[in-house]
């Protein structure tokens, strides 16, 4: 009988090496670590409590946690034939049930506070088939708080983890620098591929990233071979004094954004040994683009491209007449989901196209690219109002809906800009206040908390009671909002 199970070739992985090499470390963090004997049998422990109800198809949503017990929780849902819809952490109550009902969740599954496995079901009726074998969803960032669901394919999992193992020589005993959430796609390569070879993953703690030298002291001791992380936590990782790290990793990943060339030069320097990899993707495609370069070309490049296609990928770009070599970009990877669990959504997003008389379906990425001499392709810029803030996609017109909603606010525009301090790409709303309705600074950023995730939050926030500048056919002129408002850089001494 086949055993239906969350990557199958995953639990096949770990049951193996949990028999011939238990001790083997898993997972490991500041003063512990987890053999893949020890997870073998968390994950089988955890398959036991689940109720009857759980069965082969049911979609069980879980808030990610980045922990040897969430990863054990994965498993023990395969190994329950079921498949694990994994969102952000602490999600509110109203977005979790939006997103119960936009997925079909059939369940929810947590832990209390003494670490007892507890399952809800949600009366929900599913909207994936049973017999689609689906191995785990994932979620885009979602603005507005609703995320997409993304189903991932088996092929497409099974492909990826190929590529990365091959790529980046994950082999038994690879240690691998996981910062990112699990909800990310991210964790593909740093958990996924890593546990599949029998490497040791070694979990950052994203609540303690933000703590000056954290994660160096953490790579420090743990000496990661793989480092993969968006620009953001590569900022934080460089913002020691030290001249070079304490340890020196084969491979250095940056994703999510283009990576400032302060940044790079920086980088660069901490690991004068290492190959850097600038990678493109999406949750959609997983990873489809690569640049990789040695430690010189990698600072030295004035603007950093997104290199070549992975392994199979296809592209087109539908170029623009005043633009020769330039326009939105549409990609069709061996790794790509097979869609939204909304249908809509999916056919606004994968697009078939005949190509050699085979069917091929395309992911409107919604970027904008430069296709160089070379071939290679440079990121230009978005095609509409979705930017990506800390390597999340966010659509700034879903922000300023969210923002609307408070009663003080008679309009709003939300502009990105590259912060002078760590040459991130962050989020400044300029909201027009109502007359007589006052607002504090405060009070609009915990409404914007309430509403909206940790990713799509505004860093700066301009109240005025000034008009917003309007264009001639009475929308907001935002070049004159960007220039009125926006932070200005430091000129040189």
């Amino acid at each position: 009988m086949e055993v239906y199970v969350y990557l199958q070739r995953l639990t096949d992985s770990l049951k193996s090496i949990a028999q011939t090499d238990p001790s083997r470390t898993a997972l490991s963090w500041p003063g512990n670590e987890l053999s893949y004997g020890g997870l073998w049998s968390m994950a089988q422990d955890l398959a036991w409590q689940f109720p009857e109800s759980v069965t082969a198809g049911s979609l069980v949503l879980v808030e990610s946690g980045k922990n040897p017990r969430f990863v054990a929780l994965m498993i023990s849902l395969g190994l329950c034939k079921a498949t694990p819809l994994v969102v952000p952490g602490r999600l509110g109550d109203e977005v979790r049930e939006k997103l119960i009902v936009r997925s079909g969740a059939s369940h929810i599954a947590s832990f209390t506070d003494a670490g007892k496995l507890r399952v809800a079901e949600t009366g929900q009726v599913p909207k994936l088939h049973a017999d689609e074998r689906v191995p785990l969803c994932l979620t885009t960032s979602g603005s507005t708080g609703v995320p997409k669901v993304v189903v991932l394919s088996k092929a497409g999992i099974s492909n990826f983890i190929d590529w990365a193992q091959s790529y980046f020589s994950i082999k038994t005993g690879t240690r691998i620098l996981s910062i990112a959430p699990f909800n990310f796609d991210l964790s593909l390569l740093e958990l996924w591929a890593g546990l599949d070879a029998g490497a040791e993953v070694i979990l950052a703690d994203p609540e303690r990233s933000t703590e000056p030298g954290y994660l160096m002291d953490l790579c420090t001791e743990a000496k990661p071979e793989i480092v993969q992380a968006v620009p953001l936590f590569h900022e934080r990782l460089c913002s020691t004094e030290r001249e070079e790290a304490g340890f020196s990793p084969r491979h250095v990943i940056v994703t999510g954004e283009a990576a400032p060339r302060t940044l790079r030069q920086r980088m660069a320097g901490q690991f004068p040994s290492a190959v850097f990899h600038n990678i493109y993707g999406s949750t959609e495609t997983n990873d489809s683009f690569i640049l990789s370069l040695g430690g010189e070309d990698f600072a030295a490049a004035e603007k950093l491209g997104i290199g070549w296609p992975i392994a199979d990928t296809c592209f087109y770009i539908t170029e623009d007449p005043d633009e020769p070599a330039t326009g939105e970009l549409f990609t069709a990877t061996p790794f790509a989901a097979s869609g939204y669990s909304d249908p809509e959504q999916t056919l606004n997003a994968f697009l078939p196209r005949l190509e050699n008389e085979r069917l091929v379906t395309y992911f409107r990425t919604g970027d904008r690219v430069q296709q160089q001499p070379d071939g290679s392709l440079l990121l230009i810029g978005r095609a509409d109002y979705v930017v990506k803030l800390r390597g999340v996609r966010t659509n700034l017109l879903d922000v300023e809906d969210v923002i609307r909603l408070h009663e003080a606010v008679r309009n709003v525009a939300t502009l990105p800009y590259r912060d002078i301090v760590s040459g991130q790409q962050q989020l400044l709303a300029v909201v027009e206040t109502c007359p007589g309705t006052p607002v504090s600074n405060l009070e609009m950023r915990a409404h914007c908390a309430l509403h909206l995730p940790r990713s799509a939050l505004p860093n700066r926030y301009v109240l005025t009671q000034e008009p917003l500048p309007k264009t001639s056919t009475g929308k907001i002129n935002r070049g004159a909002v960007q220039r009125l408002y926006a932070p200005k850089p430091e000129k040189s001494a």
